[in-house]
């Protein structure tokens, strides 16, 4: 009988598939290799969804609709940088476009850009942004202490507490749960994905109630409601779009309750930080019917 095999998907880290696919890579103006969203330089390239209002040149953008990439402007961007001869015009173009040449990839014919580099949930959402967190939280998110001076953040005596009652409950947490809970305050630095992903869907919200701010911690709950829903075996189209609307929800809080506190003061890492939301969004997009 005659097998016929279909490459669905490729995975790897961020550098990695940037190198895989001939793409400019995440530090670069047009990180995303789902949306045109262009970064601003300051130091280090950033990518805020509404720009700072000392920079009234650059384009705001709404996050629900983000100018996405097709399979066909890949095509079209490729074929722009392999006509042109190695030189200044060609690298300038290239950060332009954010394609650097044609992958070998496409050398199978069910290669279709970005569908096939889809983005794996323990880099963005357990390791990535329940960290960034955590240390917001914490009061370490920046390195100046005036920065960490904000309404959101637990005290250390809170933290203890919350660290001896997760150490608490280990003996009684079904196996079915996982690996039973460390001590958040003083294991943090080691927590393997498993554990972030407990922390985040079991953890979280019931240890951080009556600590953190009503405000806060309902911006919180969109996206431990978010990651609850993606953990499900099968995922309807009504759930996508939930996800989607929840992530969304999620963006909003962070861009409202904390970007614009630190706005003018410090935006690298938030940028940093941002863009994985926004990853998160477009990617969801992509798999939703027009």
């Amino acid at each position: 009988f005659l097998l016929k095999v279909t490459v669905l998907s490729w995975s790897g880290d961020t550098p990695g598939l940037s190198k895989l696919a001939c793409l400019t890579g995440h530090n670069s103006y047009m990180a995303c290799r789902y949306c045109d969203l262009r970064g601003i330089y300051n130091n280090h390239v950033y990518y805020p969804t509404t720009p700072p209002p000392s920079i009234e040149t650059y384009k705001t953008y709404n996050p629900s609709d983000l100018p996405k990439r097709t399979h066909r402007d890949y095509m079209i961007r490729i074929e722009q940088i392999t006509t042109i001869p190695p030189s200044r015009t060609r690298d300038t173009l290239i950060s332009d476009l954010g394609v650097t040449g044609r992958s070998v990839l496409l050398e199978i014919e069910t290669t279709r850009f970005p569908t096939c580099f889809p983005i794996d949930i323990m880099h963005l959402f357990y390791e990535n942004i329940a960290l960034y967190m955590l240390k917001h939280w914490m009061g370490c998110f920046f390195k100046d202490s005036i920065l960490n001076d904000q309404p959101y953040v637990i005290n250390n005596k809170q933290w203890t507490e919350i660290g001896i009652e997760m150490e608490t409950v280990r003996k009684s947490i079904p196996t079915d749960f996982g690996r039973p809970p460390r001590n958040i305050l003083h294991h943090h630095n080691g927590y393997k994905a498993e554990e972030w992903a407990s922390w985040i869907t079991l953890y979280s919200l019931p240890l951080l109630k009556d600590r953190l701010p009503a405000n806060y911690l309902k911006g919180w709950s969109f996206f431990v409601k978010a990651v609850q829903l993606c953990q499900k075996r099968v995922l309807s189209l009504h759930d996508q779009e939930e996800i989607r609307k929840l992530l969304l929800l999620f963006y909003q809080h962070y861009e409202r309750y904390i970007y614009y506190n630190i706005y003018f003061i410090y935006l690298n890492l938030y940028c940093f930080f941002i863009k994985i939301i926004l990853f998160l969004v477009i990617i969801i997009s992509f798999w939703l019917p027009d």
